[in-house]
Order: structure tokens, then sequence, then C-alpha cells
């Protein structure tokens, strides 16, 4: 006789089964995306400038600093990767907001032993966590402020490496320019080397004078090579910040050295660093991030409260509903545990602002110093060179007729190349230092990111 009651209530699991396939329907399905192993690096530089508007950038002429700053910022990898960073961090924001899902229960039994009139007894119930929903407003708020130092980040990673790629791009111009000047003086003493062996063989010349033009060419021999590699290891390193394969050729392209700013305007910019500079900005906003972290951690040392509504019946067939509250009792952990260590990064952060702000302080002191230093020594090097230019001329005639010994016109002559080569150095210091100053100021320069700007490289 109770075999009808069974079948009677087992005809409505095709109705859970529905609800069931109804709540799945909405879930997400999983798509398996493989890596990928092949460069991903475009060929040359024109591929990369017909990614921009037309026109901005032309590399027929060569890069200049702003078009290597635009390469740089909008194709480097790491800044790919970089800008993915972000979108996880929105990702982390919108789930933040989402509310908790109620909590569904249910229950079967089945009597055993013949029991007169017994039946199968059931029971389901819906519940709800409270603490969640106290707590939300400074999740959202932390998760929110996570974004913005996410972005902040993202905008200070691109000064970063829009200063690493001018700065190796001066440097390679530099180079280049060593090389060519020291291959052009190579090219003098083969040839006076090449002569004074034939001299030498003809009893004209004596053997000090020819192991002195030897010396001679084989030092810019050396001088070459060593050139060569550190240019190897510049264009490389800036190729791959360009997103570009290391074969690609890359012309670059310097204009006129700026004038120099004065060292009271740059401290005076000093003082508004840290509501100016992206990575301050940055860790300000983490900090407000951990606030949000450390009230959520407080508001959730209350006791954990969740309610639900239960519909039964038992063995007997007796229906009952219900209405239940779980409550948590903070006796022993009361989440002090999690508030200890949301309050302890807290301080860690405060404690890596602060230090931020006082090595900031430092390096602006630091390259001011050096522009200075290095404008003196340019100064004097620009006033003597003219002379010695004159000095060396003379001394190649003099050398040539036999009017000084080998020793006192090598001295004279390699003098002359590395203070050339010096020159040049300096010039690529002074560059590499205005371009550092403009990024510990987070002044505008050639190149230079704005906030905008990085809203905009996410999307591409």
């Amino acid at each position: 006789m109770r075999l009808p009651i069974v079948t009677k209530h087992y005809r409505r699991l095709p109705l859970l089964a529905v609800v069931i396939t109804l709540l799945l329907g909405g879930c997400a399905s999983y798509q398996p995306r493989p890596l990928t192993h092949s460069v991903d690096l475009a060929p040359n530089v024109e591929q990369l400038a017909s990614l921009g508007a037309p026109g901005e950038i032309n590399p027929a002429d060569g890069l200049n600093l702003t078009e290597v700053a635009i390469l740089a910022v909008r194709n480097n990898p790491d800044l790919k990767a970089q800008r993915k960073r972000l979108g996880v961090a929105r990702v982390q924001l919108f789930s933040a907001g989402l509310l908790p899902d109620p909590q569904l229960s249910g229950n079967l039994d089945h009597p055993t032993g013949a029991v007169p009139g017994a039946m199968n007894a059931f029971g389901f119930g819906l519940g709800y966590d409270i603490i969640p929903l106290i707590n939300r407003g400074a999740r959202v708020d932390s998760k929110r402020q996570a974004v913005h130092q996410t972005n902040l980040e993202l905008l200070w990673q691109e000064w970063q490496v829009i200063q690493q790629a001018r700065s190796l791009a001066v440097r390679l111009a530099s180079q280049r320019g060593q090389i060519a000047l020291l291959r052009e003086m190579h090219d003098l003493y083969l040839q006076r080397y090449r002569r004074s062996s034939i001299a030498l063989a003809r009893g004209d010349l004596t053997l000090d004078v020819v192991g002195t033009d030897l010396s001679v060419l084989l030092d810019s021999m050396s001088q070459i090579n060593q050139l060569e590699q550190n240019s190897n290891d510049t264009s490389h390193a800036l190729n791959l910040l360009l997103g570009l394969v290391p074969e690609a050729p890359l012309e670059i392209r310097l204009s006129p050295l700026p004038p120099l700013q004065d060292p009271q305007t740059l401290r005076r910019e000093m003082k508004g660093l840290p509501q100016r500079r992206p990575d301050l900005l940055a860790l300000r906003a983490g900090y407000r991030s951990q606030e949000a972290r450390v009230r959520a951690a407080i508001l959730s040392q209350f006791p954990s409260v969740s309610i639900g509504i239960s519909r039964a019946r038992d063995t007997g067939g007796l229906y009952t509903s219900g209405f239940n509250i779980g409550l948590n009792l903070p006796l022993f952990s009361a989440n002090r545990g999690a508030i200890a260590i949301e309050r302890a990064t807290r301080e860690q952060l405060r404690e890596e602002y602060q230090a931020r702000v006082d090595r900031a302080a430092v390096d602006v002191d630091k390259l001011i110093r050096l522009q200075g230093i290095v404008a003196a020594q340019q100064q004097q090097l620009d006033e003597y060179l003219p002379t010695l230019k004159k000095l060396v001329a003379r001394g190649r005639t003099a050398y040539r007729q036999g009017d000084i010994d080998a020793l006192t016109f090598l001295n004279m002559e390699t003098t002359w190349t590395k203070k050339r080569q010096e020159k040049i150095s300096l010039d690529q210091t002074q560059r590499e230092n205005l371009i550092a100053l403009q990024t510990v100021l987070a002044m505008p320069g050639d190149g230079m990111p704005k906030q905008a700007d990085v809203s905009k490289g996410d999307k591409q």
C-alpha cells in the first residue's frame, strides 16, 4: 500500500532535474587555449610603423627618440603582458561586487523495516550567509583601489620602458659614432704602417718607427672589436624592447641636445613628486586598498550569521515549515589572525612608500649634480679640442718629415683620438642623464605617456 506513495514522490524528481539543468545552463564552459611556441616579433621597423597612425613614424630617415618611445610603449612584449594584468584586476573588482549565492539543501529518508504507516521522509531548505553583505562595500573598495594601483603601475612601467628604450637608442648611436671614428683612424694607421714597412725594407726608417705605427694600428683594432661587442649587446636589447627580431636593421637619428634645465627648477619639481609620479601614486592607491582590507577584516570579526527557511515531512506524514538561523560564536579566533595580518601588511606598505619617496629625493639630487659635472667637462673639452686638432695636424707633417720622434707623435695622436671619443661619450652621458631626470621627476618628454594613454594601450 505504501508503494504508490513512493512512486508519487519520485515523480517530483524530473522537476528537480529541470531546475538543476536550468541553473547549469548559465555556467561557463571550459575551452582550452594551448601555448604557442613561435617567436612573435616584427620582422622590420616598417611593419611596426604601419600599425600606427599614418605619418606618425617615418623609419626612412632613421628613428628619433620620440619614435623610439612610441614603438616601445606600443610593442614591448613585457608591456603587453602587464596590460593583461590590468584586465585581471578589473575582473577581480567585478568578482568582489557579486552577491553571494544562496545555499539550497535537501534530504530524503527511506524507512527500513516493517513499520505500519511509515512513509518516505524528505526535507529541503534555503539559506543565505549575511556576512558577505556586511563587508561587501569594503571588499569592493579594496579591489577598486587595486585596479587604480595596477593602472598606475602600468603607466610607470611604460615610463620605465620608454626611458630604457631611449637610453639604449642614445647608447647605440654613441657606440656607432665611436666605431666610425675608430675605423677612420684605423684606415689612417693602416696606410701609415704599410708605408713605414716599405720604408723599413728599403732602409729609410728605423725599427722603432715601424713598431710605433704597428702598435697604434693594433690598439685601434682592439678598441673597435670591444665597441662592436658592446654595440651588438645594445642593438639586441633595443630590438627586443621594440618588439623586433634581432636581425632587423635599426637606424637612430639624434636631434641636437636640448638646453639643460636649471637645477633650482628641477629641485622645485621634486616637491610635487608624490602627487605626480605614477609609481608613488600606485603605492598610495595600494595603501588605500590595504586600508579597505583592514576594514573588511574587522567587519568579518562579527559573528557569522546565516538565515534560511525549511520545509520537511517526517516518516509519519507530518509536514513542517520552519525558519533557522546559524551563528558562529567568536570565542577563540574572532578573525584576530586575519586582522593582524592585514594591519602588518598596511605597515609594510607605509614603509615601502616612505622608502620610495626617500630614494626619489636621492636620485634627483644625484642626477642634478651629474648634469652639472658633465656640463663642466664638456665645456673644458670644447675649449681645448680645437687647439689639439691644430697641433695634431702640424704633428703629422713634422712626423713625416722626421722632425719629431715616433713616441711623441704617438702620444699626441692617441690623445686626439681618445678626446674625440670622450666628447661622444660625454654627449651620451648627458643625454641619458636628461632622460633619467625626465623619468624620476615625471616631467613631460619625447614620447612619455600620459594617464589617458594607459587605457588606450590596454585596448591595443
